[in-house]
């Protein structure tokens, strides 16, 4: 190869990685831009019919300027205009107060994540997650209780594992990690018959659980236990119990797996959920970010089905079945009778 054919080989390798870079760019900037709008008010506004007009009194922007974000906002999906704007049929789903994680919690993660990101690049120490951050986690990955969210369990997710709602009906069920306590909010909603206890151990967090416990009307029925799980001292109590096992730390996964142990009765179930198989190659990308972040953490991040179950084996938890579901693969073991 010539020395021209050369620079002009690298001139092309350079031109793909702008190319690449360009790409995040663009990412990057309807990210900023959607969540200022978000802050502005835009994305409750725009959820009813709005002319040009209307929209620019209510922005205080002059006219040109908000029609070019108007067109910026159509190129990518998250409004429609013609005689009027309004959000499409996709963004007004996440936007409505029934949405299963609404918008606000995915921007406010999307901020956190970008945060983080660049701490792991800058700070040796393992990467900061304060209270606030720790809620910002829970609402955008425990969902809410909500008609959707009712829909999807009844449809998706427990006809896949008929254990859940049998045992609901005849013994209580624990919530461990619960975070927002997303599912078990719904499955209260669901089953009038459900007696719960949910345990958290960030107070913030523990809070806003509260307050959807009280909101939802289920707080005669769902207990909420603001400590570290290890501490929990029910004996055989439950017949049913669920783990968040993504968020708990290696040095505190077995003693809470003893824990649960000894809380369900002879016979009842555990349900530990895989929460980050490993991807194709399209997915990887993405994969590797959330990677960086979880170990930054200092949480175990990508544990298999197979994992999780001999994890649980191995404090005396008996193998029920890996189930396949809408929701990714389900492990359930049980406390030998």
């Amino acid at each position: 190869m010539s020395n021209q054919d050369d620079q002009l080989a690298r001139f092309a390798l350079a031109g793909a990685a702008r190319t690449a870079v360009k790409a995040w760019v663009d990412g990057a900037q309807i990210l900023s831009l959607v969540t200022a709008l978000r802050d502005k008010g835009w994305t409750t506004y725009l959820t009813q019919p709005r002319t040009l007009d209307a929209l620019t009194t209510f922005s205080g922007l002059p006219p040109q300027r908000v029609a070019d974000l108007v067109t910026v906002l159509e190129a990518h999906g998250v409004v429609t205009s013609g005689e009027t704007v309004q959000l499409t049929d996709a963004f007004a789903a996440l936007v409505a107060d029934d949405a299963y994680i609404g918008l606000d919690d995915v921007l406010d993660q999307a901020e956190l994540l970008t945060r983080t990101v660049r701490a792991a690049a800058e700070d040796p120490s393992p990467l900061p997650l304060s209270e606030a951050d720790a809620l910002v986690t829970a609402r955008a990955t425990g969902g809410k209780a909500s008609a959707v969210t009712e829909a999807l369990y009844n449809k998706l997710f427990l006809p896949q594992i008929p254990e859940l709602p049998e045992l609901i009906h005849t013994d209580r069920f624990l919530d461990v990690g619960c975070g927002v306590a997303g599912a078990t909010t719904t499955l209260a909603g669901m089953f009038p018959d459900l007696r719960g206890t949910a345990i958290e151990l960030i107070p913030t967090v523990a809070a806003e659980t509260q307050r959807r416990i009280d909101a939802l009307g289920v707080d005669d029925r769902v207990d909420l236990k603001v400590m570290d799980a290890r501490d929990f001292d029910e004996k055989d109590a439950f017949g049913a119990a669920f783990w968040a096992q993504p968020f708990f730390p290696a040095p505190t996964r077995q003693a809470t797996l003893e824990m649960i142990l000894r809380a369900l009765r002879p016979g009842g179930i555990l349900f530990v959920q895989e929460m980050e198989p490993v991807p194709d190659e399209a997915g990887r990308p993405s994969y590797t970010l959330r990677k960086l972040v979880a170990q930054g953490w200092g949480i175990p991040f990508g544990p298999t089905a197979e994992d999780l179950a001999e994890e649980a084996v191995a404090v005396g938890f008996e193998l029920v079945r890996i189930a396949q579901t809408d929701f990714g693969r389900m492990v359930l073991v049980r406390r030998p009778l």
